[in-house]
């Protein structure tokens, strides 16, 4: 990839930090590695807001959700950030942690549930 190309990746990024008022280590990181890997990224993500039928708050809880089930410190803060830039107050991001604890607490309970059933029969003798 040209330098030049490379560089406006990296100014699109720069831009996107000042938006957020945070760094984007990762983003920085891979568009220096890999600079085609980053623009594409960037463009399935305006295509998912651009084409999206779900409002900005929607989508904030969302992928808030999605970060604190997936348990990824960096995805979570980021996401909660993002989720009060949307408009979420500090109650809402309350309930989707809690949400988010009930439906993983669920999957975990629903995929113990095949070994519980094979201890609770009774054994063939």
């Amino acid at each position: 990839m040209n330098q030049e190309k490379k560089a406006k990746i990296l100014e699109q990024i720069h831009q996107e930090e000042v938006k957020l008022g945070r760094p984007m280590k990762l983003r920085r990181y891979l568009a220096e590695i890999n600079p085609n890997i980053s623009e594409a990224q960037s463009t399935a993500a305006k295509l998912y807001r651009e084409d999206s039928p779900l409002d900005e708050k929607t989508i904030a809880i969302i992928n808030l959700a999605a970060a604190l089930v997936t348990r990824v410190p960096m995805c979570i803060r980021n996401n909660m950030q993002a989720a009060l830039k949307a408009g979420l107050t500090h109650e809402e991001v309350g309930a989707v942690m809690a949400h988010a604890q009930y439906i993983a607490g669920t999957a975990v309970y629903s995929a113990s549930l095949e070994g519980l059933e094979s201890i609770l029969q009774p054994q063939n003798v």
